[in-house]
């Protein structure tokens, strides 16, 4: 992928290791106790970057991420090993930097594994912060040749394949954990309208990176189907995205509105996937 150096340099430094949605009342879940053990794995959009308070630097993980919610509210032991920038990878077979694999915090006592990852295998984030900034400059970043969509149509068609790897590593660790799989929330407008400056891309840039988020919702929920897995389906709900307004916006924009990274869920937005995952595991 031919993208400007300076703009992966400063992904790679933002993410690499250096009224809000009202939870269920009463949330508890026939197959976990207070005290059980929870490991929460994945990348930024589990780790919560930038929303208070930051938990580790290293990894931009924050303490109001779902994970944390789900665990106050269940007086769970968690174990949060997610982290800014991180690929499937990196939870079951490469260390990330001086990470160890996030997969080794998973022992067989574990009860409760909750996962949102895979973006960075296909350079999600990363594609959508070079076509903003393009945008923002009246540039096209698929013509101009700042991402190959070529490129990233290899890694969509690997990615599936990968997420079944690293699910089934997973369940052979930990085989009596409840294991929750969530998608990438909705970070652009499925309308492919453009709303700068929260999300300045050029029009034929943001339906393709529509695609590429559709495409790979349905890889990460196919590898869940396949596996056997609970989905909690973070990207169905509509009218949340970076476009959205006030207090409906669970994804930060290109517009310093809330406490958040850019293209990445806000408190709001980790809020709306606690309780999600809250309503699952009460629902069995």
């Amino acid at each position: 992928m031919r993208a400007r150096g300076w703009l992966v340099g400063l992904v790679a430094l933002v993410l690499a290791p250096v009224a809000l949605l009202a939870l269920p009342a009463g949330a508890a879940s026939p197959t976990l106790k207070p005290g059980d053990k929870y490991v929460a794995l994945g990348s930024s959009f589990a780790s919560g970057p930038l929303i208070p308070d930051v938990a580790d630097q290293s990894c931009l993980r924050s303490t109001n991420n779902y994970a944390n919610i789900v665990a106050r509210k269940l007086k769970l032991a968690l174990t949060d090993v997610s982290c800014g920038a991180s690929t499937t990878a990196n939870v079951v077979s490469t260390p990330q930097g001086v990470h160890p694999l996030q997969i080794d915090a998973v022992t067989p006592d574990t009860k409760l594994v909750t996962v949102t990852t895979g973006g960075n295998d296909v350079n999600y984030t990363a594609s959508n912060l070079i076509c903003a900034a393009d945008g923002a400059q009246g540039k096209d970043c698929i013509a101009d040749g700042s991402i190959s969509p070529q490129d990233i149509h290899g890694l969509l068609g690997q990615v599936g394949g990968k997420m079944v790897g690293m699910i089934e590593a997973i369940q052979a660790k930990a085989p009596n954990a409840r294991i929750v799989v969530l998608p990438y929330p909705r970070v652009l407008p499925p309308s492919a309208t453009p709303c700068p400056p929260s999300v300045p891309m050029q029009a034929a840039d943001l339906k393709f990176m529509l695609d590429v988020s559709d495409r790979l919702h349905t890889a990460i929920k196919n590898a869940a189907k396949q596996t056997k897995v609970d989905f909690v389906d973070s990207y169905a709900p509509k009218g949340h995205d970076a476009c959205a307004s006030g207090s409906k916006r669970w994804i930060q924009g290109q517009d310093p509105s809330t406490t958040a990274l850019t293209f990445h869920p806000n408190e709001a937005g980790m809020q709306a996937q606690a309780a999600m995952i809250l309503k699952a595991l009460k629902a069995k």
